[in-house]
């Protein structure tokens, strides 16, 4: 046990010592914004304008200046499809800035905090531009639009690295530029890589700016497309075990690229260097020339890069229901890191070393695989091999604990090794499963690990099955017109006939759509292969009628009741619904019904629903239409009772002599335009204005006696 203490502290020695672990951990995530949309970016806005107008910066995305592009299209200002809005090997890509002038001086950014470690210290952006040159000499070079990317160190000053790049209209003519055929003050920059060496800032925090603007004035634009992602700053070195070629990878992102030897000649000018036969411990060297006129040299060393996934494992406790085994490999290469990928074949894996795995899911022989790959080089190794898991609970029998009159039932083991089976205490099997028929007993099932360390038992007591509950839909009636399923349970599986055909199958589901009256026979057939036979007696009711008349048609206000009618029939209940309410409110087949509240135009809709004994409905519908009630007398003598002439109805009301004393649609009060004197008890004449329930309009003349009891 000491020996075996003093063995595991020294792997996890070496391998944390000797070998830098590199999990497949977000090292810049969402630098390339792959999650579409802005996490761990910051997105300001701002004002500067040629008057002097500056405003603070404000934190937060712009709707039309921060956008995330997800849709590889054409920027179709720049002469048609020119401009791609996604770089190749991109899904992803964001616009910052826009063609909206927004009266001059609109700036954004968009910012994105690294904390620098050797897995990100080399940092990749593609951008592509588009500015619109006022060519105007009343134009400094700071009004026009711009277009910047600049470097910044934890206390904000800035990094003065070549990758830094900032451009002013007036500057977009050379080194990659072009000029729009259709627009002689369009220039625009296809997408352009530039490589940033942030090896030096390991350990600290460091921050790319992306910036653009539009004209401080307020008649051009600019803006740009970007996307970037982080790598290891390294040369990638595979020369793998069995491989007679090495080739050296240089980062991308650069414009040229020089390959030297250890004595100084040049190999090589393509980013890939292939040596054939190489001696361990060559050298060699990169310049790199970036877009942006960044120079940057790497060297690297030729190595065999020969991992190795064969693994193994220690059962820590097989009593332990966590059932927990440590994993580790035997043989960890020399050179370079490592990065583990551990499939445990249970659902679940690791990035870990060493991982230490409880299996809660799966016991008996289980396939764990690890891919183990040896960053700087590509080269990776997988193995593959049965590990056996000892779960107590999940050690299990499967299989029916009834059989059949004169049948049997066969009994599976799951989750050992090995077995061993008992009936009634007696030992009869140790396969895998065995057949249990009459007289049946208590079986006990006792699983092994392998070397009979572990074990654990299950009991299932098997018995004649003389009954199983087997129940279906019981006779039963459908209303003409329509159709029924017919439910069977308590089976594994159906078979559907009837009278009609015997010996056609209709189904062998569960349910079965009928839509004739007749004998249907089910037989339902359980796990066992036992068989039980049921009949259903289908028949059909006719359903019930529901025309009815109703009267009068027109109601109002004042003439507010409505008498329905329809022949009574056996067996049948009427159930209506006037309209004014959600629910049916009255029984019986002569109903009368008085409505309360109405409005002065519209329409209800009474619903007769005619349900039979069955349970047959069907129901018809009558529409009543509403119109406005004209009175001929008006008391306007405030007892809250007819104080109002024709509320809420366009109308105008005139004396014997043609004069009008009111007009509008708040209702007449019997005053003069409602705010002058009382108006004198008499015959007055009107013009009333509305809608019908149809939204046409309708004219309504008349007279009315105003009667006065109180002035």
């Amino acid at each position: 046990m000491k020996r075996e203490f003093i063995r595991f502290l020294f792997i996890i020695f070496f391998i944390f010592h000797l070998i830098s672990i590199n999990a497949d951990e977000p090292y810049c995530s969402n630098l390339g914004f792959e999650l579409r949309d802005f996490t761990n970016w910051k997105a300001y806005t701002w004002v500067d304008k040629q008057d002097g107008t500056l405003t603070s910066k404000i934190l937060g995305v712009a709707d039309g200046r921060h956008t995330i592009i997800t849709t590889n299209s054409y920027d179709y200002t720049v002469d048609g499809e020119n401009l791609r809005l996604i770089p190749n090997g991109f899904t992803t890509s964001v616009k910052l800035g826009s063609t909206y002038l927004g009266g001059g001086g609109l700036h954004q950014s968009l910012t994105y905090q690294i904390d620098v470690t050797p897995e990100n210290a080399f940092v990749i952006y593609r951008f592509a531009v588009v500015l619109l040159d006022p060519q105007n000499d009343t134009h400094e070079k700071i009004d026009e639009p711009r277009f910047k990317v600049t470097l910044l160190k934890q206390n904000g000053d800035i990094i003065n690295d070549c990758a830094n790049y900032d451009v002013y209209a007036s500057e977009a003519r050379i080194g990659g530029w072009q000029q729009s055929v259709n627009n002689s003050k369009l220039f625009w920059r296809d997408w352009t890589a530039v490589g940033i060496n942030l090896s030096n800032y390991i350990g600290q925090t460091i921050t790319l700016e992306f910036m653009s603007a539009n004209c401080r004035r307020s008649g051009h634009y600019g803006y740009a497309y970007f996307v970037a992602e982080c790598h290891p700053f390294n040369i990638t070195v595979d020369y793998c075990a069995g491989s007679n070629d090495a080739s050296l990878t240089a980062p991308v992102g650069f414009e040229s690229y020089n390959w030297t030897d250890s004595l100084g000649n040049t190999v090589g000018t393509d980013r890939n260097l292939l040596r054939k036969n190489p001696l361990e411990g060559d050298t060699y060297s990169c310049n790199m020339l970036s877009a942006t006129g960044c120079e940057v040299s790497l060297k690297s060393t030729i190595y065999r890069f020969e991992p190795n996934a064969v693994f193994k494992n220690d059962l820590i406790d097989c009593n332990k229901l966590n059932n927990t085994l440590h994993f580790y490999i035997t043989n960890p290469p020399t050179h370079g890191t490592l990065k583990f990928k551990w499939d445990f074949g249970d659902g679940t894996t690791s990035t870990e070393a060493e991982p230490m795995h409880s299996f809660e899911s799966v016991s008996g022989w289980v396939p764990v695989s690890l891919v183990v790959e040896n960053p700087p080089s590509t080269c990776k190794d997988s193995f593959t091999k049965n590990v056996e898991i000892f779960n107590p609970p999940l050690i299990k029998i499967s299989g029916d604990t009834t059989y059949c009159p004169g049948e049997t039932v066969t009994l599976k083991s799951y989750g050992a090794d090995h077995y061993k089976w008992k009936i009634n205490g007696v030992e009869i099997s140790t396969s895998d499963s065995i057949i249990v028929g009459a007289p049946g007993g208590l079986v006990e099932l006792t699983g092994f690990t392998s070397n009979n360390e572990c074990s654990a038992s299950k009991y299932k007591t098997v018995i004649e099955e003389p009954y199983w509950p087997f129940t279906s839909t019981p006779d039963t009636t459908f209303c003409a017109g329509d159709n029924l399923t017919l439910t069977a349970r308590g089976a594994n599986s159906y078979r559907w006939s009837s009278d009609m055909k015997p010996d056609s199958v209709l189904s062998v589901n569960s349910t079965l759509l009928v839509e004739k009256s007749g004998n249907y026979i089910v037989t339902g057939t359980n796990p066992n292969g036992c068989e039980k036979t049921l009949k259903i007696v289908v028949s059909k009711d006719e359903i019930p009628k529901a025309e009815f008349t109703a009267s009068p048609l027109i109601i109002n206000s004042r003439h507010n009741e409505v008498t329905c009618e329809i022949p009574q029939e056996s067996g049948v209940n009427y159930f209506w619904n006037f309209g004014d309410n959600d629910d049916y409110v009255i029984t019986g087949n002569h109903p009368t019904y008085k409505y309360e509240n109405l409005s002065s135009v519209g329409q209800h809709t009474i619903t007769l629903l005619a349900v039979n004994e069955n349970g047959c409905t069907k129901t018809d519908t009558v529409q009543i239409v509403i119109e406005p009630f004209f009175p001929n007398v008006f008391t306007p003598n405030n007892d809250d009772i007819n104080d109002l002439f024709l509320r809420g109805m366009q109308i105008q009301v005139m004396d014997r002599n043609g004069i009008v004393v009111y007009e509008g649609i708040e209702g007449w009060n019997g005053k003069l335009h409602n705010t002058g004197k009382y108006l004198t008890p008499d015959t007055y004449f009107y013009y009333a204005t509305y809608a019908d329930n149809q939204q046409k309009t309708q004219i309504h003349k008349g007279y009315v006696t105003l009667i006065r009891t109180k002035q």
